[in-house]
């Protein structure tokens, strides 16, 4: 069928109810076609098309973010699979370099070191291959726990390198620091400078790290985890570094001044013991300037103590012997310290050094051993008019010389050190790798064992060595102590020689109330061997004035096996305006108390207290001492399983003496060390302090 046109008349397009008088409404009126047959549609508008592209581009840019997420989030899983496996092992390898650093090991670092330097190269390659700079970059700008998590593992890398340098420098200091010190003060204090700009960055390092991992651990266990790592096991060092920084600054002005500095090194003899170490007989000047050695004289210490215008009362016991006080016996103190600052004093006021202005500003105390062990390094010397000194016979002809030598007839006892000395040093500068790596083993072993001790007027010097227990101190107990503290200390009192033939070994059981109180048994047994020997000065008879420090608290029982103290008439009226006291041992010596039923002397010596008494042994005999004390603390108010107990141990310098010892818990408690009521140690060879530390453990009615 034809369609149809329906021509528009009678309408109008705009439609209202009331027309407006004098509008023209003729120009919003448009006539058009209508075609019936169509369907209206709808007009579309420009902003309707620009919305779908955009939705279409967003849903693009999602899907594309959340492959990249899928697939960056894997790679995370994966480096964060890999830093889990080898962290541990990384931060193990931090400790144990530190742990051979504080030895002097610095071989022993760098392979830690080595191996983590590896490690860590590991790790930033795969994050690296993961994600490649740009992407780390701008995730980083995205997601700043990303950005501080890539720049964890390059701080730990820096770290890690500055730990290596640091090791580097050390092993310099090991293969040639004596060297230096003889010929190259230069080089001695650029590797010391070295050694303080490391430590500075080592220092800024830790704390950076430290600071961006308490800033992760909020935001992920497994940061939390590295935070606890590095700040448990690691940076518990820093104050230690910071210490070690100050003594380097106060070692540094110290060696570098251009005024010469002097150091008394003091050769103690154990033959004829003395509670510091042995008899000082002889000693060392050294004098340094500019880093380097510019003199060692060697004297006998009778030459300044025989220009002293100043006379000094001595300790009670030596009144016997000696009028007068002097360097000589000025190491009567077992706290090394005090002792050697009254060595300083002597040698400081004789005249053979206040007219030149000389003062002495360090001591080191050396036992002979030492020295015999560095013969052992460099094997025997060929000494002119003395023959071959080995590490065997060099106490016997030494102590010949002082005491029959031709030497002793010129009036020159000590003169076969002096003629040793410079040879034996030329030996020392020429070892090799492996002679230097053995003459630094033989000076550890001998600073464990109390063999060599360092004191400095310097007080930062004085505190770092006292904190790295290097000064031959006296433990000084907490106030909260409860425990035990032991020191068998013994001094040769005109025994001649005979201190080289004893062997002294110390028997201890302490057994311990439900209230937390000890009692004390301590059996000292001591064997003269001198009866075989061919110098008379060997088999001299043994007068030892011996003293036993315990902790303060402690009150003697009984005592047995001493001897009467010898009968003595002082050699001078120290009555006398013209002697002077020394105020340390004055402090010691006015407040002891003699305890005639015991025959024994009860002092406060250091923070312990002290029970004295005499021992004489013949040669080829043996004496035993028995003593017998109680302490009780009054800081500990009950028992608790979890409690702890310390039982501490030192050792005096030049004494070799073997430590057994028994330790019961109280009635009914155990110690979780030895998961027994009872804990026992035992050494032929104690170092110079032992300290262990034990756990009370309960145990029911029903076990």
């Amino acid at each position: 069928m034809p369609q149809k046109t329906v021509p528009k008349k009678n309408i109008e397009p705009v439609l209202v109810d009331i027309r407006k008088p004098n509008f023209n409404y003729e120009h919003l009126e448009k006539f058009e076609t209508v075609n019936l047959t169509k369907i209206p549609q709808k007009r579309k508008g420009r902003f309707a098309v620009f919305k779908r592209t955009v939705l279409a581009v967003l849903v693009a840019f999602i899907i594309g973010v959340v492959s990249f997420i899928g697939i960056t989030f894997a790679n995370i899983k994966q480096i964060k699979s890999v830093v889990t496996e080898t962290g541990s092992q990384i931060m193990q390898n931090f400790n144990s370099s530190v742990g051979a650093l504080k030895n002097f090991e610095p071989s022993n670092a760098t392979s830690y070191l080595e191996n983590n330097t590896k490690s860590l190269a590991t790790i930033n390659d795969l994050v690296q291959k993961s994600f490649g700079q740009t992407i780390l970059d701008t995730l980083g700008n995205i997601v700043p726990i990303f950005k501080e998590s890539v720049g964890l593992i390059g701080q730990v890398s820096d770290l890690n390198y500055s730990l290596l340098e640091l090791t580097n420098t050390l092993g310099d200091l090991e293969q040639n620091g004596f060297k230096y010190f003889q010929n190259n003060g230069s080089a001695l204090i650029a590797d010391l400078q070295k050694i303080h700009t490391f430590i500075q960055n080592l220092n800024a390092e830790t704390k950076s790290i430290k600071n961006a991992t308490s800033y992760l651990q909020s935001m992920s266990g497994f940061f939390g985890n590295l935070n606890q790592s590095i700040g448990d096991q690691y940076l518990k060092y820093s104050s230690d570094l910071y210490g070690w920084d100050n003594m380097l600054i106060a070692l540094m002005n110290f060696l570098n001044s251009s005024t010469t500095e002097h150091v008394a090194i003091l050769f103690q003899n154990p033959s004829e013991i003395r509670p510091g170490g042995g008899f000082i007989g002889s000693y060392a000047d050294l004098a340094i300037r500019n880093g380097q050695i510019q003199n060692l004289d060697v004297r006998d210490i009778y030459d300044p103590d025989g220009q002293l215008t100043v006379k000094v009362i001595p300790p009670e016991e030596l009144q016997a012997t000696t009028p007068n006080w002097g360097a000589r016996d000025s190491n009567w103190f077992f706290d090394f310290p005090t002792s050697a600052k009254t060595a300083v004093n002597f040698l400081n006021i004789s005249k053979m050094y206040s007219e030149k202005g000389i003062r002495f500003d360090a001591v080191i105390a050396i036992n002979i051993n030492v020295v015999e062990s560095f013969l052992d390094v460099t094997g025997p010397i060929a000494v002119p008019g003395y023959g071959t000194i080995n590490s065997s016979n060099l106490l016997p002809e030494v102590q010949k010389e002082t005491e029959v030598g031709a030497d002793k007839s010129a009036g020159q006892p000590k003169k076969i050190l002096t003629v040793i000395a410079p040879i034996l040093m030329e030996k020392l500068n020429g070892l090799n790798v492996q002679g230097n790596r053995a003459l630094v083993n033989a000076l550890k072993t001998h600073l464990d064992k109390k063999d060599i001790m360092l004191y400095s007027t310097d007080p930062v010097m004085q505190s770092f060595l006292g904190a790295n227990n290097l000064d031959g101190s006296v433990y000084e107990l907490p106030d909260s102590f409860w425990g035990n503290y032991l020191a068998v200390v013994n001094a040769n009192v005109a025994g001649g020689k005979s201190d080289a033939f004893i062997d002294e070994s110390v028997t201890a059981k302490i057994d311990m109330d439900t209230s937390g109180n000890t009692f004390t048994n301590v059996s000292i047994a001591r064997q003269h061997n001198g009866n075989t020997a061919q110098d008379p000065w060997w088999k001299a008879k043994n007068n030892d004035f011996i003293q036993i420090f315990t902790e303060p608290q402690s009150s003697l029982v009984d005592i047995k096996g001493n001897d009467f103290r010898p009968k003595y008439s002082p050699l001078a009226n120290y009555a006398q305006s013209t002697y002077a006291v020394n105020p340390d041992l004055n402090a010691i010596q006015s407040g002891e108390v003699f305890l005639s039923n015991f025959n024994a002397w009860q002092r406060n010596e250091f923070g312990k207290n002290v029970f004295g008494a005499w021992l004489v042994t013949q040669a080829g005999g043996t004496k035993n001492l028995t003593i017998r004390y109680q302490s009780s603390y009054t800081n500990v108010k009950a028992l608790l399983p979890g409690q702890q107990y310390t039982f501490i141990f030192e050792r005096q310098s030049g004494v070799k003496n073997s430590l057994d010892l028994t330790i019961n818990a109280p009635f009914k408690y155990y110690w979780v060390e030895s998961n027994s009521p009872v804990f026992t140690y035992r050494s032929d060879d104690p170092d110079k302090r032992i300290i262990i530390t034990l756990t009370l453990g309960y145990q029911s009615l029903n076990e």
